[in-house]
């Protein structure tokens, strides 16, 4: 579904853009904007961030994820 309609960005796009930040080196606050960022575009009217923010919370790890818990025993080892 096309969240952003100023930049033609779908709701897929963003929570991939979102966990491909949350997954760099330098990690950092995954924000709108970086978002928009990392795919090739800057906001431009913001009418969207309310749909925007919460696809990237959707994006970030759940506390207790069965995969963050298998990456605590890997680093535990």
């Amino acid at each position: 579904m096309i969240v952003c309609s100023c930049n033609v960005l779908s709701d897929k796009e963003l929570r991939e853009a979102a966990a491909r930040l949350r997954q760099a080196p330098d990690g950092g606050v995954v924000t709108p904007g970086a978002v928009f960022r990392a795919l090739g575009h800057r906001p431009r009217c913001g009418g969207c961030f309310k749909a925007v923010i919460p696809i990237i919370h959707e994006a970030e790890p759940r506390q207790g994820d069965s995969s963050e818990k298998a990456k605590e025993k890997e680093t535990a080892k």
